[in-house]
């Protein structure tokens, strides 16, 4: 997405999160979701507003830089993402068998935190053989039951007065489907715009094109 945001005229940020993508060799226990939020926080430029997209694990992500810099954002736009409340962590949000399951995986995978990527994912992510499903396997990474874990603190729920898009992912063939409409109904709920696009969870590798589109779209709506 970035080339086509970038040809609009835009400037794209891709903050790297501590322990993931091209940083992945420092995935450690010790890494949790605040250090992420803090990650983004960094890269948020002096005295500009900025529209945060952050994609399933990464709306904890940008409703905790939306609490603690909401001057800096001028728009959220969550891409079949969570949404937490104060004292929320992940796991708190997803049906509790899907949290047994990363528990005993990361037991017996990985020492009790870490979640290993794998084909599994990206079965239920939706993604079928070609181009969008080699595209996410090349950038699969382990992962930190850690950054599940952890509860985020949004006392003052400063997203729920900043504008914001959903983007719902509703292809039929998307398991993890019925885990994100519970947010996609909150975000109704809370009067935000909501897209639905017939992909899987990755919207944004499936259909960049259009992603890109509601992306530019909430830029002039602003």
């Amino acid at each position: 997405m970035v080339p086509l945001l970038e040809a609009q005229g835009h400037k794209v940020i891709t903050p790297v999160l501590t322990g993931l993508g091209t940083d992945q060799s420092r995935l450690s226990p010790d890494i949790t979701l605040r250090h992420h939020v803090e990650d983004v926080s960094r890269s948020l430029p002096d005295r500009s507003e900025v529209i945060l997209v952050g994609h399933s694990y990464a709306g904890m992500i940008i409703s905790g830089v939306a609490e603690r810099n909401p001057t800096q954002v001028g728009r959220l736009i969550f891409l079949d993402a969570f949404i937490p409340e104060d004292a929320q962590s992940v796991l708190d949000l997803l049906p509790a068998e899907i949290g047994d399951h990363f528990r005993d995986v990361a037991r017996k995978q990985g020492d009790g935190w870490r979640l290993p990527g794998g084909e599994g994912q990206l079965d239920l992510w939706g993604l079928e053989p070609g181009a969008a499903r080699d595209f996410a396997r090349a950038r699969l990474c382990d992962f930190s039951l850690r950054c599940f874990e952890e509860r985020l603190s949004l006392p003052a729920n400063r997203k729920a007065r900043i504008p914001a898009t959903f983007v719902a992912c509703v292809a039929q063939r998307y398991p993890a489907r019925p885990f994100f409409k519970p947010f996609a109904d909150k975000a109704r709920a809370y009067g935000w715009e909501v897209a639905e696009l017939n992909t899987g969870h990755d919207c944004h590798v499936e259909r960049p094109n259009e992603v890109a589109d509601i992306v530019l779209a909430s830029t002039r709506s602003r």
